[in-house]
């Protein structure tokens, strides 16, 4: 692959390139990556890794053998001991779960607004 720069644009990635202790090649790689969007299989192991973690944290497997009105139940009990500052991580928990599941599934997301 092969970028065309002007030579004031090549002297700005030079001077970038040196402060970041990279090769500008380097440099563009990393930054051209970083506007990419992530492969499905990141996605997958990024929503795997949030439900293992979410496993752990509850010490319960994904699908319990208990019945929905007990882990609803259950469900309540746990949400009346929650600080705002767990709800809150909580919601970004699930943001990034349903935000990973529209990428890996090419829905968009409808904006508020």
């Amino acid at each position: 692959m092969r970028i065309d720069l002007t030579p004031s644009e090549k002297e700005r990635l030079l001077v970038s390139a040196r402060q970041a202790g990279l090769s500008p090649a380097e440099l563009m790689k990393r930054t051209a990556l970083e506007h990419l969007p992530s492969s499905s299989e990141t996605n997958k192991e990024t929503v795997e890794a949030k439900l293992r973690r979410w496993q752990e944290q509850d010490g319960i497997t994904l699908m319990p053998k208990i019945s929905t009105q007990t882990l609803f139940a259950q469900w309540d009990k746990e949400d009346a001991l929650m600080t705002e500052e767990d709800r809150n991580a909580e919601d970004r928990l699930w943001e990034d779960l349903e935000n990973a599941f529209h990428r890996e599934s090419g829905l968009r997301l409808r904006s508020s607004g």
